[in-house]
């Protein structure tokens, strides 16, 4: 096998990896299903916050949101991701690790200039 074939196929896989990784929507489907309200949110822990968050994003269209909109619904953040601007939340069970701590962390990607959501993010993603 040539350098340019394995490079080619090397590039070839990380792509299909790529298009193949579930939406937040999807993952958050594996911590439960029960119903979100924002005092249901204030009052849960992380396990709880888990279980709601696939009601949370069927309700709210979170590139809708702004960041001062997702901080009235869900609270002060719990975690930090990156800048100040991002909201961040530890969600569902503690039994694994990422560059953001321990457990699961919804990370609301802020736009500095307007504060609306720009993206959302799950670290680390849930294995199937």
């Amino acid at each position: 096998m040539t350098m340019r074939t394995s490079a080619v196929l090397v590039l070839t896989i990380l792509f299909l990896q790529g298009c193949t990784q579930r939406s937040v929507e999807e993952q958050s489907r594996a911590f439960g299903n029960d119903e979100f309200t924002p005092k249901a949110w204030a009052a849960a822990d992380r396990l709880g916050r888990g279980r709601m968050l696939a009601s949370f994003l069927r309700q709210y269209p979170v590139k809708e949101l702004s960041a001062d909109q997702v901080r009235a619904l869900l609270g002060q953040s719990t975690g930090y991701a990156d800048y100040d601007e991002n909201l961040a939340y530890f969600v569902g069970p503690s039994n694994v690790e990422s560059e953001y701590g321990k457990g699961y962390l919804l990370i609301f990607v802020t736009d500095k200039k307007t504060g609306r959501i720009q993206q959302l993010r799950l670290v680390p993603s849930v294995e199937e």
